[in-house]
């Protein structure tokens, strides 16, 4: 039953502290028909020691590249499993994800992708909440969504033939317009079970860089057509405007303090 090969990439550039963990969330799935690619960018930390360490276990290089996108290409063109998931290298697969993974492609052969939830973990490890996510239509994912549970999501190979790989021109909301195209040929199913966990931690891109996302993202939904006040929309152009006053320390951590 369990015959789909899935296959997992991770980009990493000095995320040693953190890469070994990731590694050990895919070892550790109990799923033997998987595949796990690394593509480092010439790290200069313990990174390499850690993928030498695992090599038996890894298909992985270490080499300049012209960024994330870029990397997640490579390792995307290296991929053979009939699955694809994308895990960065601070982040980890939940326990027991890719059994059910395979169960649902198994079930229904039909869908050509899966969205599931997305704990957020600390620079520990810790669980500190888990984000539901949902099915994700092309309307949804153009006007609405202010985030997405990439690390959460699953989709077939063959999609590639089809949508073409990642916008290299792009640094931040790439997984948008990926799977933008991919929610136009049909709805990415869900399910309510938790495949990845994110994390926060000081030098991850999410943490230092909401206002690039979201100005990328406002030149994404315009691509597709999104509508100029939808609620997607609005969100970004928030996000950009009171970027000085998030700059302010001690304002920031009062906003923090009251929405608690």
């Amino acid at each position: 039953m369990l015959g789909i090969k899935i296959s997992i990439i991770t980009v990493s550039f000095n995320q040693g502290q953190f890469i070994e963990d990731n590694i050990l969330s895919v070892l550790n799935q109990e799923y033997s028909n998987v595949e796990h690619i690394i593509i480092d960018a010439g790290s200069k930390d313990q990174t390499l020691d850690i993928l030498k360490k695992y090599d038996k276990y890894l298909t992985w290089i270490s080499e300049p590249d012209n960024g994330q996108s870029e990397g997640l290409n490579k390792g995307f063109k290296r991929a053979t499993g009939d699955i694809i998931g994308w895990i960065n290298s601070d982040d980890r697969l939940a326990p027991g994800a890719l059994i059910k993974v395979a169960e649902f492609f198994n079930c229904n052969p039909e869908e050509i992708a899966v969205v599931g939830n997305q704990a957020v973990i600390n620079v520990n490890g810790e669980i500190q909440r888990v984000i539901k996510s949902r099915e994700y239509t092309a309307d949804y994912l153009i006007n609405h969504a202010r985030g997405i549970t990439q690390n959460s999501t699953f989709f077939k190979r063959e999609l590639f033939k089809k949508i073409g790989y990642l916008n290299e021109k792009l640094n931040y909301a790439m997984d948008s317009d990926l799977f933008i195209r991919i929610a136009k040929i049909k709805t990415m199913a869900y399910i309510n079970e938790t495949l990845g966990e994110f994390r926060i931690q000081p030098a991850s891109k999410t943490a230092r860089g909401t206002f690039l996302f979201s100005k990328e993202l406002i030149g994404i939904r315009r691509r597709y057509g999104g509508k100029c006040f939808s609620p997607g929309m609005i969100n970004d152009f928030y996000v950009i405007t009171t970027e000085p006053l998030r700059r302010i320390v001690w304002l920031r951590k009062l906003i923090q303090n009251l929405r608690k």
